[in-house]
């Protein structure tokens, strides 16, 4: 079976509110380091695979281990890319309003600076969730044979 428009457009969404779910959790100073560098880079696509699995059992049976991979690598970016467009506003946002808040210096970049980020970070995470979709399509594909 091969990979079809509706898992996309699921694995989007779920991704997108993933991202933006974390974006504001991650303002909270003591949690954005465990967000930002161990949630979103290396679990993000292991949590969209099991929350797929979780709502529909039947969505994601019958596919190979490459279109795991490829799941877990498009959550991965799409996850990346709404954490990035609500934290960055939010951050400068509460800036304006608490004068000691840190800024993680979003504030020092420019336009150009900006997309050369997120589209570094963005590669940085599809490729570590591209393996993490790898490992969760190993283990599905063997529970399920087995």
């Amino acid at each position: 079976m091969a990979l079809n428009i509706n898992i996309l457009k699921k694995t989007v969404i779920y991704s997108s509110i993933f991202g933006a779910g974390a974006a504001i959790f991650a303002l909270i100073p003591a949690l954005m380091p465990v967000i930002s560098l161990f949630i979103l880079p290396f679990l993000s696509g292991i949590i969209i695979l099991t929350a797929l699995i979780k709502l529909n059992k039947d969505a994601l049976k019958g596919l190979d281990t490459k279109d795991y991979t490829l799941l877990g690598g498009i959550s991965g970016s799409i996850c990346c890319s709404a954490f990035l467009i609500i934290f960055a506003p939010l951050v400068l946002l509460l800036k304006v309003f608490i004068k000691t808040y840190y800024t993680y210096g979003i504030d020092f970049l420019n336009i150009f600076l900006a997309i050369v980020l997120i589209f570094s970070v963005m590669l940085i995470f599809f490729a570590t969730n591209a393996a993490g979709g790898l490992l969760a399509g190993f283990l599905i594909n063997y529970f399920n044979k087995n």
